[in-house]
């Protein structure tokens, strides 16, 4: 009975979130009272959706029962933090180092947030930039070449395993469903789950003893002569392989944007953070006595 109390004006506000979330009317309109120091007001709620992802933020505000049980949510949260004051627990350093962290948090990530919107570079400048940078290295701009392969893999270095995996694979050549083979004999068990099957594998991801039989192939149910790597005896069968192919500018562009975009940003935010700590004095016999006390607990 006493939330449906608390939370009875929230309905009355809905409309107002769903149509105008930042209306400056609304900001101070009070959603739930009665607790001193406890009120939740629009412009809590709104700071609150703010967490949220942006595709999740209309979606949210147009769900009354999340909504409310957001106002709840906050209401609770504040009015513990209400009688925690009035309790002295506020007054704890640590606990109030730790409040002013995270307020420390919130206004400069809404700092940075503003620093950003200023400091991004003109598009303009961006296309040009990362036309120049296509033009100069196209040529590694491309998706790798990569072959499909399924494997059977022997643990063991000896000569018993060698045998083992060099009969499998005669059954493979002779005609033997690879798969069954695989799930039965293979002591490599995620891909043994899948009959073999290590799907598309690029250069650079596996034992080079592997890779360099397996890239080797072409022709499709083509099998490799068993190979030793440290993890044992493979049999080594071709399903198909995918060139490399070159990309487009247009197929390259977000990935250049982003890249370009945050070396910019990072430029810019590592010439603010030397502004504004360029007059900050560490103090080292202060942070060894920290650190000497800390271990002696």
């Amino acid at each position: 009975m006493r939330n449906r109390l608390l939370l009875a004006p929230v309905g009355m506000l809905l409309s107002v979130f769903a149509l105008a979330a930042s209306a400056a009317a609304s900001d101070s309109q009070v959603l739930v009272s009665g607790v001193p120091g406890a009120e939740v007001r629009a412009v809590d709620v709104q700071a609150e959706v703010q967490r949220l992802p942006a595709e999740m933020r209309g979606p949210f505000l147009a769900n009354k029962d999340g909504v409310q049980q957001m106002v709840h949510a906050l209401f609770v949260r504040r009015a513990m933090a209400a009688h925690a004051r009035s309790a002295g627990i506020a007054d704890d350093p640590e606990v109030a180092a730790a409040a002013r962290i995270a307020a420390d948090k919130v206004i400069s990530d809404a700092y940075l947030a503003k620093f950003n919107a200023q400091h991004t570079p003109d598009p303009k400048v961006i296309e040009a930039q990362i036309k120049a940078h296509y033009a100069a290295n196209k040529d590694s701009m491309a998706t790798p070449e990569e072959v499909h392969l399924a494997h059977i893999l022997v643990k063991g270095k000896d000569e018993a395993a060698k045998l083992k995996a060099e009969k499998l694979l005669v059954e493979a050549k002779g005609g033997a469903d690879f798969a069954t083979l695989a799930k039965e004999n293979s002591e490599d068990p995620g891909s043994a789950a899948r009959g073999g099957d290590l799907g598309f594998i690029a250069r650079g991801r596996m034992v080079p003893e592997f890779e360099k039989a397996g890239f080797a192939l072409s022709k499709p149910g083509e099998f490799a002569p068993v190979v030793q790597s440290q993890f044992g005896y493979h049999v080594i069968k071709f399903i198909e392989r995918k060139p490399a192919v070159q990309k487009t500018f247009e197929e390259a562009r977000p990935e250049l944007e982003k890249q370009f975009l945050q070396k910019a940003l990072q430029a810019a935010r590592s010439a603010e953070v030397e502004k504004v700590t360029e007059k900050a004095k560490f103090d080292e016999k202060a942070l060894e006595a920290f650190l000497a006390k800390s271990q002696a607990k």
